[in-house]
């Protein structure tokens, strides 16, 4: 069974909590939960008995049960959970039978080409020659704001003298969270930690010279 995901989505002064889950290979199915205080107000399931039966893997799954969470937030985001119904502006639907919501929401979730990848560097500690050091990283889609899992966080040291290598090989975790400890080893002339996280055709890189 994957693991799901559970998120706090505001609205126009009201928070839904979206929560997305395997229920497993006995039952192929992912289910979103759309609550609003305590109440299910929607819900949301897709199978994939099919791709179990073409003997797909476990990360096709969590990719399909990411991909569902993902589009679900945005919806959300859009007032499409709303109880209420909003007044429309004059002549909607004349000209497209789609609100601009609407048109928005199939932009933005179009296989998920709609969204970026977004690194914050949380906390990092001094790079120094020789010492131990790290890089508190955070990765999340900029509009649903779900953590991007799994993200290639890779560390590198490149030396005045010719030195180019990785020294840190990881990977952010569930929460798109990576506590990256590395060490500095000792080096003759200048040198500069590069910092780089990529997923899929995302990538973000961060520089730092390193100290004496």
């Amino acid at each position: 069974m994957i693991t799901g995901y559970n998120q706090d989505v505001p609205y126009k002064g009201k928070i839904f909590h979206v929560q997305t889950e395997d229920r497993g290979k006995e039952n192929p199915v992912i289910e979103t939960l759309i609550y609003l205080g305590g109440e299910i107000v929607s819900s949301f399931k897709t199978s994939y008995k099919q791709m179990l039966e073409r003997n797909c893997t476990e990360a096709e799954i969590a990719a399909l049960l990411e991909k569902q969470h993902r589009r679900i937030v945005v919806e959300v985001k859009l007032g499409k959970y709303a109880k209420e119904k909003e007044d429309k502006p004059f002549g909607e639907g004349i000209i497209s039978n789609k609100s601009l919501d609407e048109v928005i929401l199939d932009y933005l979730t179009s296989e998920a080409e709609g969204e970026k990848m977004k690194v914050s560097i949380i906390e990092q500690s001094p790079m120094v020659a020789g010492t131990r050091a790290f890089f508190k990283v955070k990765t999340f889609y900029d509009i649903s704001e779900v953590p991007v899992e799994n993200a290639d966080v890779r560390v590198k040291l490149i030396t005045s003298d010719g030195m180019n290598s990785d020294i840190l090989k990881t990977a952010t975790n569930h929460e798109g969270l990576c506590n990256a400890l590395f060490e500095i080893p000792n080096i003759k002339g200048n040198g500069v930690v590069v910092l780089t996280v990529s997923k899929d055709k995302e990538k973000f890189e961060s520089k730092v010279l390193v100290t004496k």
